[in-house]
């Protein structure tokens, strides 16, 4: 090779975190979610928590697949068949649906080994944090609209938790 030289590039980064991490963050999640929405309507027993830890297994090990969409759907549906559900239940069902979609659209871009920057994760969060907002009421409303009993500290958890979304979605750093 005359005439030739070798060129080295070095890419420095921020913190990383592995994509393990993410897989199995986002495999507790659904776990998470679909005991909450079988909680809502039913005792939960070890049965529940066997099938929840299989799906969660299964959204760990192919999240590109869409399963994480069919836990959310599937959570959906045991939440609708358990009957009305209280304020809070609704409300914290749909921070989890957003979180397991959110983390899974990471775990399904990378490998096992790959590791995502702390950077582009904060990054990619505003857009998430803003639409849950608007999320978090719609389900204030949908409860309301469907006849559910509502008490005072409900409504207050209610407020609490819509405002501390808001102001997560207002302190994430903006896109350069």
């Amino acid at each position: 090779m005359s005439g030739r030289r070798s060129l080295e590039v070095v890419v420095e980064t921020g913190r990383v975190v592995p994509t393990w991490v993410l897989r199995v963050v986002g495999a507790v999640l659904v776990a998470v979610m679909l005991l909450v929405a079988v909680g809502s309507g039913w005792h939960v027993g070890p049965w529940h928590v066997a099938v929840a830890a299989a799906v969660a297994c299964a959204v760990m090990l192919r999240p590109w697949t869409g399963s994480a969409a069919l836990a959310v759907g599937v959570a959906g549906v045991v939440l609708l068949m358990g009957g009305p559900a209280s304020l809070p239940t609704v409300m914290v069902l749909v921070l989890l649906a957003h979180a397991v979609l959110w983390v899974s659209s990471f775990a399904a871009r990378a490998s096992w080994s790959a590791g995502v920057e702390v950077a582009v994760l904060a990054g990619e969060a505003r857009g998430p944090a803003a639409v849950q907002v608007g999320a978090q009421v719609l389900a204030v409303v949908a409860v309301l609209v469907s006849g559910a009993d509502v008490g005072a500290s409900d409504a207050w958890r209610a407020f609490a938790l819509i405002g501390a979304i808001g102001l997560v979605a207002a302190v994430l750093p903006r896109p350069r």
